[in-house]
């Protein structure tokens, strides 16, 4: 027997008395060798031309027999403690305890970049908050707005306390999917910019122009711009919402002697008269053409203060 057998065989006597378990590597009779981790050795025998040695595997759950001097390198290490029913009960409960938090996580606000998020609060029918704590986030429905309710600096739109009472009951307190155009993440306030989808699948965004409770914003970079177009313009033919007003702006409309321009939803389109009247398509046409806002009832007030 050589030297190197003769060592092994001795530490195999040893891990069978004092039950501790063998790491070896061990060469197959197809020529691979291959790697053998927490072994543990039962008994050795012998027949007319070698010596093997029988032992439970821990990780295959079976009882294997090696030849000694198959065996290319050899070490002990303690006596691996089986797993029992609490190990396992253990191990589910964190899993458990994982999935619960997770979840709680997302139903209640979560990241806003996640699947589902919920809507904590309303700040007007534009403008939501989703997320609770550190996580609070404000967003913007994307391509459209809605009268103004709480702009420190401009008057109560018409149409604007019922524009954000309907966003309050479709939303606050319901799980919304959200999202986004990575081109066009945020507005100039940074607050994050999204498409709202309920959990029907309604668009929500697209549901405030059919009901006339908002108006598309002049083009900007998101891709629903034709789209939502045709929905305002569907609203402004069926006197929905905003668009009911006998003096409220239909259009972006602007007066050729005064050179402001009104947008739609504004009041005082009705005073300018037919010769004086000019249409722009955006607002930006406007400006380029320069025509200046309307000032507001508001802004008037402070002017004269």
């Amino acid at each position: 027997m050589k030297e190197a057998e003769e060592e092994y065989l001795s530490m195999i006597g040893q891990a069978i008395e004092q039950g501790e378990g063998l790491s070896f590597r061990y060469l197959r009779p197809d020529g691979r060798i291959i790697k053998h981790n927490a072994v543990y050795p039962r008994e050795i025998f012998t027949d007319k031309n070698h010596i093997y040695f029988k032992a439970h595997c821990y990780f295959t759950r079976d009882v294997r027999s090696f030849r000694l001097d198959r065996v290319q390198s050899l070490r002990s290490f303690s006596k691996k403690e089986p797993l029992t029913l609490r190990h396992y009960i253990v191990v589910l409960a964190v899993i458990v305890l994982g999935f619960t938090f997770y979840m709680i996580w997302t139903l209640t606000g979560g990241d806003p970049k996640g699947e589902w998020v919920l809507v904590t609060s309303i700040m007007d029918g534009d403008t939501i908050a989703v997320g609770r704590g550190w996580r609070y986030t404000k967003v913007r429905l994307i391509g459209i707005d809605a009268p103004e309710t709480v702009h420190p600096e401009k008057d109560v739109g018409f149409f604007g306390p019922e524009a954000s009472k309907f966003t309050e009951r479709q939303l606050k307190r319901r799980r919304i999917h959200l999202e986004f155009e990575p081109s066009n993440l945020y507005d100039h306030y940074g607050r994050l910019l999204a498409y709202v989808f309920l959990l029907d699948g309604t668009l929500f965004n697209a549901e405030l122009l059919k009901q006339g409770y908002a108006r598309v914003i002049a083009p900007s970079p998101f891709k629903r711009y034709s789209e939502f177009r045709l929905f305002e313009q569907e609203a402004r033919r069926a006197g929905a919402g905003l668009w009911a007003g006998k003096d409220i702006c239909k259009e972006i409309i602007g007066n050729k002697r005064s050179r402001v321009y009104r947008l739609p939803g504004d009041a005082g389109c009705r005073s300018i008269e037919a010769e004086n009247r000019i249409y722009f398509n955006t607002e930006e046409e406007a400006i380029r053409a320069g025509y200046r806002r309307a000032r507001t009832q508001q802004e008037k007030g402070n002017r004269r203060n």
